[in-house]
């Protein structure tokens, strides 16, 4: 037997020195491979470290062979057959052809020369290597498999939740191709900078649908056999129950990607045609927490900081959904976080984690509701609250009493403009003068696509390969800061209708949302079709 680890411990040392890898990733690599015997590329895919197709390429460059991205030629279905359809999917290698005397071969672990070897010797042929994913050609054996047999050899995966059961779902959720696609589409939603993802089983397929800018973009179409064993792999790895398919499940899953800990958030609903998975991104090594990072200028952060640096009151960020309220909320947080205040935060769920801050999350299913959660906490004395969300008048009360007796406390609402904040709160059932006595400012917000920078001056959009022609890449804030003066406070105890208190608001300094939208769209960040879709559209 040849000794493979000499030329593996090259390659290794060649990602290292090339950049792709760091030293810490190179020794998981090692430990992992030395521990589960696993081939090594299946090893650096599944610590997160590498992309596949990334890995066979510095192979194929290491090696100085070729790579293979699509192995799909029926030249081969001949020799698969001799070969054996398990044996090459098990050794992950594809027999391209006879050329030039050779056995042209496909293979995603160049260092397994018994395999190599063992295939010269069975069609005692000399062999030419080339490198190619696992995944291209475990799914090229899988499609030319399905072709080449007759329909009663084919395995068909049964959707009737009343004949799945425990065993057989756990079976599947390990099965290889589904591990590896569960792996390639979280892989994908990183790279791409989504902020969630979505598996929607239809009549006979899955869609994989990813957010990324604000709207959701279809990246693939698989097979509907997938959808068990995926939905299954999801669940265990959330440590949710997998043989309930028929109420609804929420949990909490943290995968290696790229080498980094990533936390999810998923959600399992029932359909029709089975269970849909949402997974929300909480990618906490690629947000900064920064409001100019958010989009907020240097005027504007200071007017922000201006509000928070009181000690007592209440700040509100409102918006719809998936307008960066949380995100600025940290970014605040952040700003005030020093070893001589306490921060608490009550969240559902809790999306970013701080040191120095002790953060609660909510539990209705125990008791644990924000009402709840908020009484403890401020028997904990602190100085500063986050508030995940204002959803009801006990919430809404135990706010303003902890701002009027002496905290700052921070939280969100959903109203579509920050005028609109003051009379949620009195449909809630607080008194205005409560309002005025507590609340120190509201910031209104919304996030816009940006232009994208890499063909923002072109004629066309189509071809770029930055926004994958889309024209916008990234988001940013449009907001409006509201501060509540004396003159505001009489006009809040004069007035509920909207219109005049935005007069009196902007007037006191505020820059209503549309106006600042429109200073986005001169400054070149973004389209007036961008604010108009996501701003005047409320």
């Amino acid at each position: 037997m040849i000794d493979s680890m000499g030329p593996l411990d090259r390659f290794l040392a060649h990602l290292a020195t090339s950049g792709m890898a760091t030293s810490e990733a190179v020794q998981r690599t090692k430990s992992a491979k030395r521990q589960t015997g696993q081939p090594l590329d299946m090893v650096i895919r599944e610590l997160g470290i590498l992309p596949e197709l990334t890995i066979a390429t510095e192979l194929a460059r290491f090696l100085d062979l070729d790579v293979i991205a699509d192995c799909g030629t029926h030249d081969g279905i001949e020799w698969l057959e001799k070969l054996g359809w398990d044996y090459a999917t098990e050794k992950a290698i594809f027999p391209l052809g006879k050329k030039d005397a050779h056995l042209h071969i496909a293979i995603a672990d160049p260092f397994d020369y018994e395999t190599i070897e063992a295939v010269s010797y069975f069609f005692d042929l000399p062999v030419q290597a080339s490198i190619a994913p696992r995944s291209v050609i475990e799914e090229q054996i899988g499609r030319f498999r399905q072709e080449s047999a007759s329909p009663g050899e084919e395995t068909i995966l049964e959707e009737n939740a009343s004949d799945v059961d425990l065993e057989r779902l756990l079976d599947v959720a390990r099965d290889a191709p589904v591990v590896k696609f569960v792996s390639k589409i979280v892989q994908r939603a990183i790279d791409d900078k989504a902020t969630d993802i979505h598996l929607e089983p239809q009549v006979d397929t899955m869609r994989v649908r990813l957010r990324r800018d604000g709207l959701l973009l279809e990246t693939e179409i698989v097979p509907k056999s997938l959808h068990t064993g995926v939905i299954s792999r999801l669940k265990i790895l959330a440590r949710l129950n997998i043989a309930e398919r028929r109420l609804p499940q929420d949990g909490r899953l943290r995968l290696a990607v790229r080498g980094q800990e990533v936390d999810f958030r998923l959600s399992v609903v029932p359909s029709v045609q089975g269970e849909t998975a949402a997974l929300r991104i909480l990618d906490r090594e690629n947000i900064r927490l920064d409001l100019q990072a958010l989009g907020y200028d240097v005027a504007a952060a200071t007017r922000v900081d201006n509000l928070t640096r009181r000690s007592n009151g209440l700040i509100l960020v409102t918006g719809p959904t998936g307008s960066g309220k949380t995100t600025t909320l940290y970014s605040i947080l952040a700003r005030l976080n020093r070893p001589t205040v306490k921060i608490f935060t009550v969240e559902d769920p809790v999306e970013y984690r701080i040191g120095g801050i002790t953060q609660l999350q909510i539990d209705p299913a125990i008791g644990l509701s924000f009402a709840t959660a908020l009484r403890s906490v401020l028997r904990q004395d602190p100085d500063i609250v986050l508030v995940g969300e204002i959803r009801d008048r006990e919430t809404a009360e135990i706010a303003i009493q902890a701002a009027l007796t002496g905290r700052l406390v921070l939280s969100t609402l959903h109203t579509n403009s920050a005028t609109g904040a003051f009379n949620r709160l009195r449909d809630m059932g607080i008194e205005p003068f409560l309002l005025a006595a507590t609340i120190r400012g509201v910031i209104g917000q919304r996030l816009l696509r940006q232009c994208c920078a890499a063909c923002r001056n072109l004629p066309t959009k189509i071809g770029c390969a930055a926004c994958e022609g889309t024209g916008f890449k990234g988001r940013t804030a449009s907001f409006e800061i509201l501060e509540v003066s004396d003159r505001f406070r009489e006009a809040m105890r004069a007035t509920s209708a909207e219109e005049d208190l935005e007069v009196v608001a902007i007037e006191n300094g505020m820059v209503p949302l549309r106006q600042h939208g429109q200073a986005l769209v001169a400054s070149g960040l973004t389209t007036m079709d961008e604010v108009l879709r996501v701003i005047d559209a409320d």
